[in-house]
């Protein structure tokens, strides 16, 4: 494309515009296609500092969750060893407990032994006696019913022994005069005993 520029004096100079615009058309271009290529660059590295930066986070998080794992994990061994101990306080303390009650009851046997030796009556023999739930069941011979009396007030006058129950008492066969008696007698435990009644002979 040429322009006719007119000067004074009928002087006509022709100047042709189609090459610069040409190249005015190639530089845009090359600056397009560069601005383009920068953009593309400039794209990827903010997606690449994007993902770098979520990966950081996601690995945070992970690190943050295996932690808290570990705590669990170590946590549920300390209560597991808590659970077991206490276990074992409950073994011991049901170990102390059952040594305290065979102190007691070896003291309130002898006691129990002793008071019937005691306050056993003359013309009067056991043959059986039986211990259980804090009671005596007694079962003896005596030579008259009035021994059997006499045997009660004895056994209720002992420190550890409570008043006699008589269940029954009766011949002990048709040729003997003897009597039969069964007695149903409760303990009373040492630590229940007055002071006045253990300082009885």
């Amino acid at each position: 494309m040429s322009t006719v520029i007119e000067r004074p004096g009928d002087v006509r100079i022709d100047i042709n515009l189609l090459p610069w615009r040409e190249q005015a058309r190639e530089r845009r271009t090359r600056r397009f296609h560069l601005w383009l290529v920068l953009s593309v660059i400039l794209g990827l590295c903010i997606g690449f500092l994007c993902q770098s930066w979520q990966q950081y986070q996601l690995d945070r998080i992970n690190d943050d969750i295996a932690y808290i794992q570990q705590r669990t994990e170590h946590l549920e061994q300390d209560i597991t060893q808590g659970h077991l101990l206490e276990d074992k306080r409950h073994q011991m303390q049901g170990r102390i407990e059952l040594i305290r009650q065979l102190q007691f009851s070896r003291s309130q046997t002898v006691a129990l032994f002793q008071a019937l030796t005691d306050t056993l009556s003359d013309g009067v023999v056991y043959d059986r006696v039986n211990r259980h739930d804090g009671q005596l069941e007694i079962s003896g011979l005596a030579t008259t019913n009035r021994q059997v009396s006499d045997q009660m007030r004895a056994l209720s006058g002992a420190p550890v022994l409570g008043e006699p129950l008589l269940l029954d008492v009766r011949a002990e066969d048709e040729r003997s005069n003897r009597r039969r008696f069964n007695l149903q007698v409760p303990e009373h435990p040492l630590h229940e005993v007055p002071a006045s009644s253990e300082a009885l002979p």
